[in-house]
C-alpha cells in the first residue's frame, strides 16, 4: 500500500519542512486509485487535486483554475498528468504546497509517457496542424529530469516497492519573532525602511516562497506608524498585490476585518494610471516588478524618489532575470546609490527543498543565458547563423538552457508554458546566432496564413477565431483585408540578443537570414507584433518592416498599443501593405484627436504613413499662407492646416522640420491639444507656440514650391 510506503517519510519530512515528489507510473485508473486511497488513509488536511477524476470531497481544479489558489496553501498535491501536463499550472500548484507535504505526479509509465497523447497538445496545435503533429520533446525533457533526480520517489504499477531510504532530519531554522516568519524577512523589512528613510531606490529580489510580498506589507505598516502621509502600491494586477495588503494589517495594532484593500492610507493604482499622474503619495511600492515593462518602471522611478521594486527571480508567472539585467542599467544611470536586498530563506519550506529544486529543473526556471565572459573579444565574423534542429535541444542541455535563458532575459512575460511551445509547437522554428560555442542571439518564427476560404469568411464575419495566425486574423477581422488569408507568412514571435552583444547588428542579421530563407520558399511576407515603443519601432523600421495596424487599446500593464508591421517579399504582399498602410493612415488621422490624443508624438511620427503630396485648393493655400506670414488666427484656418499636415512625416522631413517642430505639429494640428496642455509640456506660452507653428507652416509651403507671395 502506498500509505505504508510513504508514512515514515511523511513524518520525517513534516518535521523538517521538506517537500518531495512521488511519481506514480502506470495506467490511469491504477494511479488515480493509489492517490485517492493514500489521501483517504493518510487523513490529509486541505488536499488539492489538479486534473480529472478526483475522489468525492477533495478540492479539484482544472489547470486554468489553479492560478486562483496562489497565496493559499494545500496539505497535499495530486497532479494528474493523464488530464494533461500544463507547465504553468504545475508550477503554480507546487507553489501552494506547504512545507513537509508530498506532491503526487500521476503519469503513464516513463517509456510510454514520452509518446503520450497529452490533452494539452490540442492547445498548442494551430491550423493546419492537429494535436498529432505536436512534438513530444517537452515530455521527454520531463522524463529525463525526473529519472535523474535521486530524491524523486518513483512507484511503478506492477513492481514491488522497496522501503524508502529515509533522509536525515535537518535542524529547522530558528523561528523569528512575529509578525516575521524568518530572520531573512525581518532583515528585508529593515532594509526597505532604511532605504525609504534616505529616499534611495531599493530592489528586493527573491525566489518564490520567500515572503517578499509580505515583507513589503510589513514594511509599509511600520512606515505608517512612524510617518504621516499615504503609501501607494502598484503591481501588474490588483490580485498580485493581495498578499502585500493582507500582511499590511499584521504589522499594525488592532484587528482588521473586511476587504484588505480597504485601507485609509494605502492605495493601489495600476502602473498605467500612475504614469498618467494619478495617485499622490509619499512613497511607491512596486510588487512583481519583473512583470511590468522596463519603460514603465523607468517612468515610475522618475516620478517617485521613494520607491521599492520587489520581484520574483525564478517564478511561474514570469521571470525577474530580464528585470535584474536590464533595469539595473536604468537604476545605475538615474540613481547610482540604489540598493539591493536578496531574500534567500524560504518561509513555507526548508532551505534546499527537493521539490522546489526539481520543479526549477522541470520547468527550466533556473535556465541561464551564456555568461558574459563567453563573448569577450567578440568579432562579427565569429558568428554562425542557423535554423536550429529542435531535437538538438534534448541532447544538448547547455544549449537548451542558454536558449530559454536568453528568451527569459528578453521578455518580461516568459512563463514555463513558453518552454513547451518552444520545444513542441509544430508551426514554430528557432533561428540562432552562435559565437564561440555559445548562443549570442535567437529568434522564434511561426508560420501564418494560407487559410481556406471558409475560415477566412468566418474570421471576417466575426464567427471564427482559430488559435494562432495573429497577423492574418487582425488584418481580416479588424481591417477587412481578406486577401491576407491567402498569403503565406512568417511572424517573428520573439527575437533576443545577449545583453553583452546588443546594438551589434546581430538581430538584423538574423532577420536578413530569415528573408533569404523565405524568398525561394514562396513566403509572401514577414511580420511581427509588439507593444509600440520608440526604440522598438526604430529597430524594425530600420530593417524595412512597416506599420500596418495599431491596436485599439493600451496594454493595462505596459501602457503600450500593440502594433503590427510587415515586410513584403512579393507583389501580392506589397499590394496588401499599401492598402493596409492607407487604412492605418486614415484611422490614425481620425483617432488622433480622440482616443489617441495621449499617444506620444514621437510614436505618431513613427507610425503615421505618408501619402502623395496633398492637393490644396487656391483658397486653402491662401489661408495657410496668411497664417504662416501674417496674423490670421489658428482656429480660423485649422482645416486647411490639418489638410497640409496630413500628408505625413515624409513631407515634414522634406521641409526640414526637426523633431521638436514635428512634435508640435502633431500635438497642435493632428491631436488638437489645447494651448494650456501644450504649455504644461513645452517652453513658452501660447504666443510662442503660435509663432513656432507659423514658421512650421511657412517651411511646409516652401517645400511644396508654394512660398510666400508678395
Amino acid at each position: 500500500m502506498l500509505f505504508d510506503l510513504l508514512e515514515p517519510l511523511v513524518a520525517i519530512n513534516a518535521r523538517a519542512g521538506r517537500r518531495q515528489l512521488v511519481w506514480l507510473q502506470g495506467e490511469a485508473d491504477w494511479a488515480r486509485t493509489q492517490a485517492a486511497d493514500w489521501l483517504r488513509d493518510a487523513v490529509i488536511e486541505q488536499p488539492l487535486w489538479v486534473g480529472a477524476a478526483a475522489p468525492d470531497g477533495i478540492e479539484a481544479l482544472a489547470a486554468p483554475e489553479v492560478q486562483r489558489r496562489l497565496g493559499s496553501e494545500c496539505g497535499a498535491l495530486v497532479f494528474d498528468a493523464f488530464s494533461g501536463f500544463n507547465p504553468n499550472a504545475f508550477g503554480q500548484a507546487v507553489g501552494t504546497l506547504r512545507g513537509g507535504a508530498l506532491a503526487l505526479l500521476l503519469t503513464p509509465p516513463a517509456d510510454s509517457w514520452r509518446d503520450f497523447d497529452d490533452p494539452e497538445h490540442a492547445a498548442i496545435a494551430v491550423y493546419p496542424y492537429s494535436a498529432d503533429d505536436v512534438g513530444r520533446r517537452f515530455l521527454a525533457h520531463l522524463v529525463t529530469t525526473l529519472e535523474a533526480d535521486s530524491r524523486v520517489i518513483a512507484v511503478a504499477q506492477g513492481q514491488v516497492a522497496s522501503p524508502l531510504p529515509l533522509p536525515d532530519s535537518p535542524v529547522p531554522a530558528a523561528a523569528a519573532k512575529p509578525p516575521y516568519r524568518t530572520a531573512d524577512q525581518r532583515h528585508a523589512v529593515d532594509a526597505v525602511l532604511a532605504a525609504l528613510e534616505v529616499s534611495v531606490p531599493l530592489v528586493l529580489t527573491a525566489d518564490r516562497g520567500r515572503g517578499k510580498s509580505a515583507s513589503l506589507g510589513l514594511a509599509a505598516a511600520r512606515w505608517l506608524l512612524r510617518n504621516e502621509g499615504t503609501v501607494l502600491v502598484t503591481a501588474p494586477t490588483r490580485a498580485a498585490a493581495a498578499e502585500l495588503f493582507a500582511r499590511l494589517h499584521d504589522g499594525q495594532p488592532g484587528e482588521h476585518r473586511g476587504d484588505p484593500f480597504d485601507h485609509p492610507r494605502v492605495r493601489y493604482f495600476s502602473p498605467e494610471r500612475l504614469l498618467h499622474g494619478e495617485g499622490e503619495g509619499e512613497l511607491l511600492l512596486v510588487d512583481e516588478a519583473a512583470a511590468i515593462p522596463a519603460p514603465v518602471l523607468s517612468g515610475l522611478l522618475a516620478r517617485f524618489p521613494r520607491i521599492v521594486f520587489a520581484t520574483t527571480v525564478h517564478g511561474y508567472e514570469g521571470t525577474g532575470r530580464g528585470f535584474a539585467v536590464r533595469f539595473r542599467r536604468e537604476l545605475q544611470r538615474r540613481a547610482p546609490n540604489w540598493r539591493e536586498v536578496r531574500m534567500q530563506q524560504p518561509v513555507r519550506w526548508c532551505q534546499g527543498d527537493p521539490l522546489e529544486e526539481l520543479s526549477f529543473r522541470m520547468l527550466m526556471l533556473d535556465a541561464e543565458a551564456a555568461p558574459a565572459r563567453a563573448f569577450e573579444g567578440f568579432a562579427p565574423g565569429d558568428l554562425s547563423l542557423c535554423r536550429l534542429d529542435r531535437d538538438r535541444l534534448l541532447t544538448d542541455a547547455p544549449l537548451l538552457s542558454e536558449l530559454f535563458g536568453l528568451l527569459v532575459l528578453a521578455h518580461y512575460r516568459t512563463t514555463p508554458g513558453d518552454l513547451r511551445i518552444l520545444l513542441d509547437s509544430p508551426n514554430l522554428a528557432v533561428w540562432t546566432a552562435s559565437c564561440n560555442g555559445h548562443l549570442a542571439a535567437a529568434m522564434l518564427v511561426v508560420e501564418e496564413g494560407d487559410l481556406p476560404a471558409d475560415l477566412v469568411e468566418g474570421i471576417y464575419q466575426g464567427r471564427r477565431r482559430p488559435p494562432g495566425h495573429l497577423i492574418p486574423q487582425a488584418l481580416i477581422g479588424q481591417e477587412g483585408l481578406c486577401q491576407a488569408g491567402d498569403l503565406r507568412a512568417l511572424r517573428i514571435m520573439r527575437i533576443a540578443t545577449h545583453p553583452m552583444l546588443e546594438r551589434r547588428g546581430i538581430a538584423s542579421r538574423l532577420l536578413g537570414a530569415l528573408a533569404d530563407w523565405a524568398r525561394p520558399r514562396h513566403i509572401d511576407y514577414l511580420g511581427t507584433c509588439f507593444g509600440a515603443t520608440e526604440d522598438l519601432l526604430s529597430f524594425w523600421t530600420g530593417n524595412d518592416y512597416l506599420p500596418v495596424r495599431l491596436g485599439a487599446g493600451r496594454d493595462p500593464v505596459g501602457g503600450t498599443f500593440a502594433v503590427i508591421l510587415l515586410a513584403p517579399l512579393g507583389a501580392a504582399a506589397r499590394e496588401l501593405l499599401d492598402e493596409a498602410r492607407e487604412r492605418l493612415r486614415l484611422r490614425l488621422l481620425h483617432q488622433l484627436p480622440a482616443q489617441l490624443a495621449d499617444l506620444d508624438a514621437r510614436l505618431v511620427a513613427s507610425l503615421l504613413p505618408s501619402t502623395e503630396p496633398i492637393r490644396l485648393s487656391q483658397g486653402e493655400r491662401m489661408e495657410i499662407e496668411v497664417f504662416a506670414h501674417h496674423n490670421r488666427a489658428f482656429e480660423s484656418c485649422e482645416p486647411a492646416l490639418w489638410k497640409l499636415c496630413s500628408a505625413g512625416p515624409e513631407s515634414w522631413i522634406r521641409a526640414g522640420l526637426d523633431q521638436t517642430q514635428q512634435q508640435l505639429l502633431i500635438r497642435v494640428v493632428l491631436q488638437r491639444h489645447s494651448w494650456e496642455r501644450l504649455a504644461a509640456v513645452s517652453a513658452g506660452g501660447r504666443r510662442a507656440q503660435v509663432r513656432a507653428l507659423r514658421a512650421i507652416m511657412a517651411r511646409l509651403l516652401e517645400s511644396r514650391g508654394e512660398g510666400h507671395e508678395t
